[in-house]
């Protein structure tokens, strides 16, 4: 078998209501069928079909702090104040503050922008900032993408003569700041209906107002925080970044042209996947090595040339942080392996690590990167020996809140923030091992033992005619994907491997060619190449993956982008023609004897099996019956063992059978060895020595109607291994074990009667059928089971993958 590497779960659809919505909105049935799965009602799966409308927008005066917030900036317009934007150093704080700084631009406001450095300053307002802002005649201040939780920061710059207004989105505090105005949709008595928005998206909403309508040249930078900060794309943000979608492949300013270009993309091709992973990463970079400045220049300038050459800069710092982040994810896997070595081998359920000079701006990266390796929460700190503190960031899994968890630990951090899935803190590092401690203990009583596997949800089951061209064409329409409303992901079931084959340079992807009721599809799995030796032409596989459209040399074709596939097939062998059973066993234990299992078709031939030079450490069985029916029970060292032991014992996935049974309880024994929850990767057919192949003589209607014949002519007789049954056995020329059992078939149909030894022939017998016999129906399944060991490999595997007791 291929085991899946993730816990798969998924959807079941209403079938009615989806195909009642396909042939209302007029879309494909695959594409109404994931509308259905996520739970859409039906006016909001017909807005997915409509143009972007700005009108669609909510009233930006419906945000508590609104009003207030206009009134102080137009003020400040109005009189010359001079006024500061302060925003952050991530994506969506550099995408705010250059939209601050265009919109700013077009009401003719006096003003600079300012952003902290992460590692000097650290997130937010802070005191020395604000001293700067004082010491130039800062008046009012305007945050973006920050400022909820600076109570201390805001009630000093009041002090100082400056007033603040807030817009953010994260999490309010229990205490808020008193600032002119606090602008964020989460702030309690907000009665804003989204409450989705971005640090971003908060600022579009204030231009919103200011300008008195939308502002839809502004939703390119909107739309890039929205994608950048993984906010959910439903809802006002999946109108916002289809708007800024749509204007950053119109009409790109010159900043998007040259970001677009160093990622390796045209602005007409932008999708929020490529922002995601092409644009936000460089327009991150800046913030987390050096200084973010850069990256605000870069969304607000209008010259080409010095575009091109700040997003260069970008996209070096992008490189730089890239091979930082592999080294140190190399030296922290090194500091987690010590650490579960010294630990048992198990280690604590989060990991947490320090190390000093590692640079607090990747210590998010490196934390997700041994989530994905290790699917455990992790906590990366950067420990700074000068101030003997540790700043950092941490990742989590489903399951485990770890906003939450950090509130319990609350007492022995300096600060924290976050939610359920990130966040950061800052922590003395005398006091790391305390809080490792604490979140061990938490994870513990909170994840159960599912939760350590990790999650793949898929939206439905199709089967592969639903795979169509037109099918991935309608799915385009439900763009943008992002958090929240992810990618469709499908689970193809029971399909057959037509080819499969290594791609790239070092063979490290897959092309794999499946089909299904006389279709076919190709699929794509990067990083899977290691599979392609065992997805074998003819094998079942399950996978799941994205459907997208391939298109090359004008030609344009569906293809499965596969994220992960099982297969509960065994490869099998027939290696039955081949001479010398011993030497394949010996081959194979050559190469590795863990996990190798032998079941031998005789327990003779087991203990023959076990004292072979070279078998001593391989697993070796023998039927309970061996062949002919013949019992041999009581080998210390070939027992029959019942399947569930097996499955225990059977780690190792390769299971050679030397022979195959004749009889029908061995073949149910078998069938137990076989199923789908033993594991086996490989099954090889070998054929027993000679010897054993004894054949078992098949009785046919014939001898029944022989011996029914002699019997009625006797009328009756002593039964036993002498006198009438014997001569009967003789006249016919079967064995006298069969004239027994024809016997006690006729007894069972009320033939004869028995009284003690003595047997009568009854006068008139009722008409009945030999089947009605179950001493007959049990001969046929074992005139069957004398066939198995001729079986070819098709019917075999037909029989193992079809419950065996119906062949």
């Amino acid at each position: 078998m291929i085991p899946a590497r993730y816990r798969w779960e998924w959807q079941h659809p209403d079938e009615e209501e989806a195909m009642e919505w396909s042939e209302r909105l007029g879309v494909p049935l695959l594409v109404a069928r994931v509308l259905v799965s996520r739970g859409w009602s039906e006016p909001e799966a017909a807005a997915f079909f409509r143009p972007a409308d700005d009108h669609a927008l909510e009233d930006p005066m419906l945000l508590k702090g609104m009003a207030q917030a206009v009134d102080r900036i137009r003020k400040a317009i109005a009189d010359g104040e001079r006024i500061r934007v302060y925003g952050d150093y991530d994506a969506d704080g550099v995408t705010s503050t250059a939209l601050m700084t265009r919109l700013f631009d077009r009401l003719g406001a006096q003003f600079d922008t300012y952003i902290p450095h992460r590692s000097l300053e650290g997130y937010g307002l802070n005191l020395k900032a604000i001293d700067l802002a004082a010491d130039v005649g800062v008046s009012l201040i305007v945050t973006v993408d920050n400022g909820i939780s600076a109570v201390e920061q805001i009630a000093y710059a009041r002090d100082r003569g400056i007033d603040v207004v807030v817009t953010d989105h994260h999490e309010p505090p229990e205490i808020l700041p008193e600032a002119v105005a606090l602008v964020n949709p989460k702030q309690p008595g907000c009665p804003y209906p989204f409450k989705g928005l971005c640090g971003a998206g908060v600022a579009f909403k204030l231009a919103h107002a200011l300008l008195g309508g939308p502002a839809p040249d502004l939703a390119d930078l909107a739309a890039i925080g929205t994608v950048a900060d993984l906010m959910p794309l439903v809802g006002e943000n999946r109108i916002i970044v289809r708007m800024g979608l749509d204007l950053m492949r119109r009409e790109p300013s010159a900043g998007i042209r040259a970001l677009a270009a160093v990622s390796g993309t045209e602005p007409d091709h932008l999708t929020s996947g490529k922002i995601g992973f092409g644009l936000a990463p460089r327009l991150n970079a800046g913030g987390r090595l050096d200084r973010a400045d850069g990256a605000v220049r870069l969304l607000t300038t209008d010259d080409d040339e010095e575009a091109a050459g700040l997003a260069r800069e970008l996209d070096r710092l992008n490189g730089e942080r890239q091979r930082l982040v592999d080294a140190t994810v190399e030296e922290a896997e090194r500091m987690w392996q010590d650490k579960k070595e010294k630990d048992g081998g198990k280690g604590p359920n989060v990991i947490l690590l320090s190390g000093a000079g590692w640079n607090p701006g990747i210590a998010g990266l490196v934390a997700s990167k041994l989530v994905e390796r290790h699917y455990r929460p992790a906590v990366i700190l950067a420990h700074d020996r000068e101030t003997g503190k540790c700043k950092g960031s941490a990742r989590s899994i489903d399951g485990f809140d770890l906003y939450a968890a950090l509130t319990e630990c609350a007492h022995c951090m300096d600060h924290y923030g976050g939610h359920q899935a990130a966040a950061g803190m800052t922590i003395e590092a005398a006091r790391v091992q305390e809080l490792e401690d604490l979140l061990h203990r938490i994870a513990q009583e909170q994840l159960q033992p599912e939760d350590w596997l990790p999650k793949k949800k898929a939206d439905l089951v199709c089967a592969l005619e639903d795979a169509t061209l037109e099918a991935a064409e309608g799915l385009a329409a439900l763009e943008p994907f992002g958090n929240g409303h992810p990618t469709p992901r499908f689970l193809l079931r029971n399909v057959k491997v037509r080819e499969s084959r290594k791609l790239g340079k070092e063979g490290q992807h897959l092309r794999l060619t499946v089909e299904q009721a006389g279709r076919s599809l190709e699929t794509v799995g990067f990083r899977m190449g290691q599979l392609a030796e065992k997805l074998v032409a003819g094998r079942t596989v399950d996978l799941l993956g994205e459907l997208s459209v391939n298109e090359w040399n004008g030609a344009r074709r569906i293809q499965l982008v596969l994220q992960d596939l099982s297969s509960q097939e065994a490869l099998w062998f027939d290696r039955r023609k081949e001479a010398d059973a011993w030497r394949i066993i010996g081959k194979m234990a050559a190469e590795r004897t863990e996990g190798l299992c032998v079941v031998c078709v005789t327990p003779q031939l087991a203990v023959e099996a076990s004292g072979r030079d070279g078998f001593r450490d391989i697993e070796i069985h023998g039927y309970a019956e061996g062949l002919a029916g013949e019992r041999l029970l009581g080998l210390e060292t070939a027992a029959a063992l019942e399947p569930a032991t097996i499955a225990t014992n059977a780690s190792g996935r390769r299971l050679a059978l030397l022979g195959l049974p004749d009889n029908e309880a061995d073949r149910q024994t078998l069938a137990g060895w076989l199923s789908a929850d033993q594991g086996w990767d490989s099954v090889h057919l070998l054929a027993a020595p000679r010897a054993t192949q004894a054949k078992t003589l098949k009785l046919e209607r014939r001898h029944f109607t022989e011996v029914y014949t002699l019997f009625r002519e006797q009328k009756n007789w002593i039964g036993g291994p002498e006198g009438y049954l014997r001569r009967v056995a003789d006249r016919i020329g079967l064995p006298f074990a069969s004239i027994l059992l024809i016997e006690d078939v006729f007894e069972e149909l009320g033939f004869i009667r028995s009284t003690g030894v003595e047997r009568t022939m009854a006068a008139e017998p009722s008409k009945r059928s030999l089947e009605e016999s179950e001493r007959y129906r049990r001969m046929i399944r074992q005139s069957e089971a004398a066939d198995f060991p001729e079986w070819p490999l098709e019917r075999l595997k037909e029989w193992a993958a079809s419950g065996r007791d119906n062949l």
